[in-house]
């Protein structure tokens, strides 16, 4: 009898066991069909509602990095009156905190998904940051200085959030090169809209002003309230935009909820060793960095050039960044409907370097008289036409390397990002300490940085980009993983 027991008792576990197996080997069975659904998913066009919707979604980052690099140094140094190399070492502060919190975001990104509740996150902590920038004080230096610490480790941090979240949301929104070129076009065409309107306002806000022939006095410590009240409008506008990308863009692509649990509960390191020994990834990096920086240091030492020229209305600190902006919303728009015309985008990318180049050679050579205002508002129609050019075509390379490995998307692009930002940084404090305190002795000290930067860096991106190969220049309508090992 209690053999008869035992056999009973072991038939019970060996029918739990088998029915164990039977949902595990089902679990897997449902599982690899999710993905053989995924992988022969027939890739779909993004509409355009959901493209416009996806543009807002970097407005406020782009409004806000306008004013930072166009107005922080300037503002610093002449508003505050803090020395010029604590002012570089401010932006190098807050470059830096870019570029550390870039990799740890894109992994963080990576790991939990849901871009854009991440995206809403970075959103907030910009709109609390961002005023307390250019805010004047009334403090002691050392204080003030510490307040500005605390304020742009917040803004930059949640500006590297916004960033990587919402440029990883393209290869999610689409498996076509072919679209997501055009996602990548609309997110730059808003970027440069945005700069326009910003600048248009800025030059509202600060005309006007004259500074009666004494060169260095453009702007001064009576113009602090125009600078809070434009970074006021900034984040008035960034937060509007945010509602819009919020309330307009619907979630990525239909993914199995399931599937998509497994792949975020555990981020893919060895795919992203993987893409860490290609090289590649380096030079797509190079490219996208000396794109960002030749506008960056456009932007940052324009309005500190014309303070040291014979330029003598404050109104052109905005009226000539605006130039550039305006060049490069044509550009952008038009450069799409020259494309047919050239076999390979290794041509389009060395006629926006060469055109840059020129900008460079204009800066240089302007007579600094009543003709140096014309001369930098054609340095500022080549620098735009320029890096508009370049900076969609370096984004492109970036997405079209990434392919359909869209579950370390964010990571690729923070290691892509993060020499831009770190260099960025670095280049600026070394300008900042290389400066003479005796302005007679370098009186052209910025003309010279705004000209041999911007040529050094237009070169650079050209010589690298040409070594880059075809395959992820120009990619095939289905887009797939380019890792080369």
């Amino acid at each position: 009898m209690n053999t008869m027991m035992d056999r009973c008792e072991n038939c019970g576990d060996e029918y739990e066991r088998l029915l164990s197996e039977e949902d595990d080997r089902s679990s897997a069975a449902e599982d690899q069909c999710s993905e053989r659904t995924l992988h022969h998913r027939q890739p779909q066009p993004v509409d355009t509602g959901r493209r416009v919707a996806y543009g807002f979604g970097h407005v406020f980052n782009d409004i806000t990095a306008a004013i930072w690099f166009s107005y922080t140094m300037v503002f610093m140094q002449n508003v505050v009156g803090i020395p010029s190399t604590t002012a570089g070492f401010l932006l190098f502060f807050g470059q830096t905190v870019d570029a550390i919190a870039t990799p740890f975001v894109g992994i963080m990104v990576d790991k939990f998904g849901k871009k854009k509740n991440w995206v809403l996150l970075g959103t907030v902590m910009e709109a609390i940051s961002f005023p307390l920038i250019y805010y004047v004080w009334n403090l002691s230096i050392f204080v003030t200085t510490l307040i500005y610490i605390c304020a742009i480790l917040t803004f930059q941090m949640a500006w590297a959030l916004v960033q990587i979240s919402h440029l990883s949301l393209i290869p999610e929104l689409t498996d076509l090169s072919l679209e997501r070129g055009k996602l990548t076009s609309i997110r730059y065409v808003f970027t440069v809209s945005t700069n326009i309107l910003m600048f248009i306002i800025a030059w509202l806000v600060f005309r006007g002003v004259r500074n009666n022939g004494n060169m260095g006095s453009l702007i001064g410590p009576n113009d602090s309230e125009k600078f809070q009240m434009l970074a006021l409008i900034a984040t008035t506008i960034g937060v509007f935009s945010a509602f819009i990308f919020h309330g307009l863009l619907k979630s990525p692509r239909n993914t199995n909820k399931k599937l998509m649990y497994r792949q975020n509960r555990q981020i893919n390191f060895d795919k992203i060793l993987q893409f860490c020994k290609n090289v590649h990834l380096y030079q797509v990096a190079i490219v996208f960095t000396t794109c960002k920086l030749l506008i960056n240091i456009a932007l940052i030492y324009i309005p500190l050039f014309i303070n040291e020229s014979a330029i003598n209305e404050s109104g052109t600190i905005a009226s000539i960044p605006l130039v550039a902006y305006i060049s490069s919303l044509i550009t952008s728009i038009g450069v799409e409907y020259v494309k047919p015309y050239f076999k390979s985008d290794k041509a389009i990318f060395t006629i926006g370097s060469v055109i840059s180049i020129f900008g460079s050679l204009l800066v240089f050579f302007n007579p600094n008289n009543a003709l140096t205002y014309h001369y930098l508002c054609l340095a500022a129609i080549c620098f735009g036409s320029g890096s508009a050019i370049t900076s969609v075509l370096s984004l492109s390379v970036t997405a079209n390397l990434i392919g359909n490995d869209t579950d370390c998307g964010a990571s690729i692009y923070s290691s892509v990002t993060f020499s831009d930002k770190l260099i960025n940084g670095l280049v600026i404090i070394g300008i900042e300490f290389m400066k003479c305190t005796d302005l007679e002795k370098c009186s052209h000290y910025y003309r010279d940085v705004l000209a041999f930067s911007s040529g050094s860096l237009a070169l650079i991106g050209l010589l690298v980009f040409l070594t880059i190969p075809k395959i992820l220049i120009k990619a095939t309508k289905s887009s797939s993983s380019h890792i080369v090992i």
